[in-house]
């Protein structure tokens, strides 16, 4: 049975690091449903989070085969829906279709007003896929231009103690 999955990869920052994960991901017909990549704390070392739709079994062999990439000090993988992660959307409105419903909106779902140009909005939703699904729904009609939404951002920290974790759907 298929699910949707976080995938966090401590790695060193190595050129083709991404490539050699994602190939083995679409080799082994794992959907990938968006990729982060982003430095830490550490200037050697990069977090990049995966947002996969696979099956258990197989997303479970392609994860061992992953832990034996040089580059890779540890990685964890859990349910999408137990994962600590973020994204950020942005919505275009026309500004002729701003008004106080449409302000209540963006205040009762945690929007921000990011920018306003002659003829247009931008608002900015951060928080879980559900979340900003409940907003594009109260947006959603004639005044709605364009949306977009950035990839999955692991908010699980990855620490080179810990044991690479895999935590699959039952």
């Amino acid at each position: 049975m298929k699910a949707n999955y976080l995938l966090d990869i401590l790695s060193e920052d190595k050129k083709g690091l991404v490539g050699m994960v994602t190939t083995l991901l679409n080799r082994n017909d794992i959907e990938i449903e968006c990729i982060s990549t982003a430095r830490t704390d550490i200037h050697s070392q990069v977090l990049v989070s995966l947002q996969l739709f696979a099956d258990a079994d197989k997303l479970r062999r392609v994860c061992f085969k992953i832990n034996n990439i040089i580059e890779i000090e540890t990685f964890k993988i859990s349910l999408l829906e137990d994962s600590w992660y973020q994204k950020t959307a942005l919505f275009t409105l026309d500004k002729s279709g701003y008004d106080r419903a449409v302000n209540n909106v963006i205040q009762k779902y945690g929007a921000t007003m990011v920018a306003v140009g002659n003829d247009n909005l931008i608002i900015q939703k951060i928080g879980r896929d559900e979340d900003i699904q409940l907003l594009y729904n109260a947006l959603e009609g004639k005044y709605l231009k364009s949306f977009c939404k950035s990839a999955a951002i692991s908010l699980q920290p990855l620490h080179l103690s810990e044991e690479p974790v895999i935590r699959l759907a039952a």
